[in-house]
């Protein structure tokens, strides 16, 4: 399964709340969530930094990547 494009809705919708529906085992995805769930920062923001994060990891998160179409 390949990667939503940047400007796919599954973005905002993790960034508003979804990471927390995302089952993994990966840590640093583990602590990406925790520390979005704290930030005060805007959800444009967070759905930036959350499309970085899974473009970057794509290889290591294939069960994440699947998830996310469920979301």
């Amino acid at each position: 399964m390949s990667l939503p494009a940047s400007n796919s809705p599954v973005w905002g919708r993790l960034a508003s709340g979804g990471l927390s529906r995302i089952q993994t085992s990966h840590l640093g995805t583990q602590m990406l969530i925790k520390r979005l769930e704290l930030s005060k920062d805007p959800p444009a923001t967070k759905a930036t930094e959350i499309y970085s994060y899974f473009q970057k990891w794509e290889r290591s998160l294939a069960n994440e990547v699947a998830q996310l179409a469920r979301l």
